[in-house]
Parts: C-alpha cells; structure tokens; sequence
C-alpha cells in the first residue's frame, strides 16, 4: 500500500507569497515533505512559473488553496458579488494549473467569517453549487481538482462538517469535485473522527492534520489515530499536509486567532510534527494494510 504524500503549507513561514517566498520551496524539501501548498489570496504577487520550474529542479509537489472574501462570495445575493467569485476562482484555477498544479481548495463556497442571522436554507446552497459547477467545468479543461475545505461554526455558515461538504458536492455534480478535511475544525464539528474520514475517504483529495490548538501534532485532543485508521482503512495514498502559525505576522494573528506560542519556531512544530504523524500513518497501516 502507497504511503501519503505530505505537505507543508507556505503559511507555515510567510502570510504574503512573493518571489522572495521560493526559498521556502527547498526549505519544505529539506524539512521531508512531498509538497507545499502555495495560498492564492493574492494572485497579483504569485509568478506560477517561477513556482513550478523551482519545484520541479527540488523535486517538489505544489498544490493551491484559498477562501473567498465579502466582495467574490459566491453566496451573495446579488449575481454581480457572485459573478466575481467565480471569476477570481477561475483566476485560481488557471494559476495552480499554470505552477503544475492538479489540486486546488479551500473555503471556496462562502466568504470566510461571515455571519447570517438564520439557519442557512437552500437558496444558499445553490447559489454556491451553482457558481462551483461553473468553476469546475472550467478546471476539468486544465486537469485541476476542486476540494470544499469544511470549516468551524465561527468561519463558516454553510460547511462545517464532512457530511455538508458530501451533500454541496452532490450538489454540483462534477467529477472533479471532492473534499478537503481539516482535523483543526473536525475537532470541533464533528463527532467522531474515524467515522468522518472514512465517509469523505471516497472523495477525498487532501487532508489538513492541525492539531486541536493548531500547535504540534501529538500534543492535543485530535483523535490521530481514528483519521489514520480510516485513511489505511479506504486505501487513501494521496495528500495530506500541515498547517503551522507559530512564525506570522501580526497580519494574520487576528484571522487564525493564535494569541500564544505554540512552539518555538514552525520549522520544529514541522519536524516534530511531520515524525509523529509519519509514525501513526506506519502504524495504522500495519494494522489496516
């Protein structure tokens, strides 16, 4: 059975990808990962070039990620809000395509934070199926995969769990749709860890291993071992990776709420981690393989 692929994400080091940022693409590689997730929430300083002809000579996967904002929400009453979205994810699209990118996901199906003032119905729903359906038509012209990131009751209204993430999947009906979970915001959303990851196995396309105070894996609530289990379970060998906000700019501080050290650098919250989650995947694929 294939071993996963692990990558790292660039916010591990940086809230702001610019040319300067490509070093950090042999620092992942040096570190023992497989791939490194490039954020797209600002295309204008992203060269996706640069990006895949440095990968490439490291010997590197890249993939992409992102989350929309109040002025691309696909979910926005009005078409022209919507209308953008698309576009700007279109945008995203072409330029994880254009870095030699086949993976691209995130909170693409609402704005990050938004808060409604009623239990979410249909209307919304659609218009985010609606809007991705178009989104992913485009992708399969550029062999991309399109991954819904469920998300925390506090930065999403519409997808917090494996299951909602199924159903708006089901809902845009495209074969290249899956699903990109998050142990961060399982650990509050959901009941049961094995139980979730063996649901969304079947089209899944990345997994975040976060921990539940988002320090190094191992020192936390996440049940490791119920995700590595129904990852060996399903026959996953495809890519997982780690997120780490220890070296951030004040920036970001406020968007992931980290108000403490929770190591004392990223590059050893990622060793540490990396070697912890690698021994429970080699367990539970001792016992499941």
């Amino acid at each position: 059975m294939e071993t996963l692929k692990y990558a790292v994400h660039a916010y591990a080091w940086t809230t702001s990808w610019r040319d300067e940022s490509l070093e950090l693409i042999d620092r992942a590689k040096r570190l023992g990962f497989d791939a490194i997730e490039i954020p797209l929430m600002e295309l204008d300083g992203i060269h996706p070039l640069k990006i895949k002809e440095r990968c490439e000579a490291a010997g590197l996967g890249v993939c992409t990620s992102t989350v929309l904002s109040d002025e691309t929400d696909v979910t926005a009453e009005d078409a022209e809000t919507r209308q953008r979205g698309v576009a700007y994810l279109e945008e995203c699209v072409r330029t994880t395509a254009a870095m030699g990118g086949t993976g691209f996901s995130g909170v693409i199906y609402s704005a990050l934070g938004r808060r409604i003032d009623a239990m979410p119905d249909e209307r919304y729903y659609e218009r985010a199926a609606t809007c991705l359906r178009q989104v992913a038509r485009t992708a399969q012209g550029f062999g991309v995969t399109i991954g819904l990131e469920p998300v925390n009751r506090y930065e999403t209204f519409l997808v917090n769990t494996c299951e909602q993430a199924l159903r708006l999947r089901e809902m845009i009906a495209e074969p290249n749709v899956r699903v990109h979970l998050d142990t961060y915001h399982m650990n509050i959303e959901e009941n049961d860890f094995h139980e979730a990851t063996l649901k969304a196995a079947p089209h899944l396309c990345h997994v975040h291993l976060s921990e539940s105070h988002r320090g190094t894996p191992g020192t936390g609530t996440v049940d490791w071992d119920g995700v590595f289990s129904a990852l060996a379970e399903s026959g996953y060998s495809g890519l997982v990776g780690m997120e780490a906000f220890v070296d951030i700019a004040d920036s970001l501080r406020a968007a992931t709420c980290i108000w403490r050290e929770l190591a004392p650098s990223s590059d050893e919250l990622l060793t540490e981690g990396l070697r912890f989650l690698k021994g429970v995947e080699a367990s539970a694929r001792r016992t499941h393989g």
